[in-house]
């Protein structure tokens, strides 16, 4: 059971949601700024525009998890800070059973069952993900932003669709009436494996929109598996901790 809420970590914070806003002021950020002299579609333009911003996040998902063996629920509870952090606590059955941070260098994990840590660089997000996504593009994903240069994003022969590649990873995304993500699909070309999510029941909070549920199945060469997420308590309130502290009585992990 574990193994497989280990994996679905990397996967979840690459391609998430959530709910319900308590309501608050929030901090306005920067939008996403084009860094080359390639025009920019005037579709992605007003996604960007649209896109979700915060300083500080946090928000607790649901989750449902079914694959050809296993068919489990748990809870992630999440926390972050623009640019820099993603701290998650996974729960089963009342317990914390894991603990994970990102940081701009580094992934740690704690498995609580066990009590065992590992410390990974991002060569191995690359290697779980099959892309070397960095903590921005990764927390654009779980809030539903594009993730990668909106200039790079061209139109395909479907309406409403646009495509944009780094390296051998390929993302297509489906935009809505409202210039919102209703789809996103990113598929490793070499490696044959593809993750399609699914944003629906998108909420106004404040002056934005956020998705309120997820789904996403995957497919890879060796497993297929889908998680539907249903989350709450979405909260821009300044964040002070993102405790992570290893107990002497933990041996390191590979």
């Amino acid at each position: 059971m574990y193994k497989s809420i280990y994996f679905l970590t990397f996967l979840i914070i690459t391609i998430t949601s959530c709910r319900t806003v308590k309501k608050t002021t929030i901090k306005k950020t920067p939008k996403i700024v084009a860094d080359t002299t390639k025009p920019m579609l005037a579709q992605i333009k007003n996604v960007i525009n649209n896109s979700f911003e915060y300083d500080y996040l946090s928000f607790k998902s649901n989750c449902d998890y079914k694959d050809e063996n296993t068919d489990q629920s748990f809870t992630m509870n999440f926390r972050m800070k623009k640019d820099s952090i993603i701290w998650i606590s996974i729960t089963a059955v009342g317990f914390e059973v894991a603990r994970v941070k990102f940081d701009k260098d580094s992934v740690k994990i704690l498995n609580r069952i066990g009590k065992k840590y590992y410390i990974y660089d991002y060569n191995y997000v690359k290697k779980m993900l099959g892309t070397s996504l960095n903590i921005t593009q990764i927390q654009n994903l779980l809030t539903a932003n594009i993730i990668f240069k909106p200039e790079n994003y061209s139109t395909i022969n479907i309406e409403n669709r646009y495509r944009a590649n780094e390296g051998y990873v390929e993302n297509i995304i489906e935009i809505d009436k409202k210039y919102k993500i209703s789809e996103q699909i990113l598929q490793h070309l070499v490696e044959k494996t593809q993750a399609t999510v699914v944003y629906t029941n998108y909420k106004k909070t404040e002056d934005q929109f956020f998705p309120g549920e997820t789904e996403i199945n995957v497919t890879t060469p060796a497993k297929n598996l889908k998680i539907v997420l249903r989350s709450s308590n979405l909260n821009y309130s300044d964040i002070e901790s993102f405790p992570f502290e290893i107990s002497s009585k933990y041996e390191k992990g590979n």
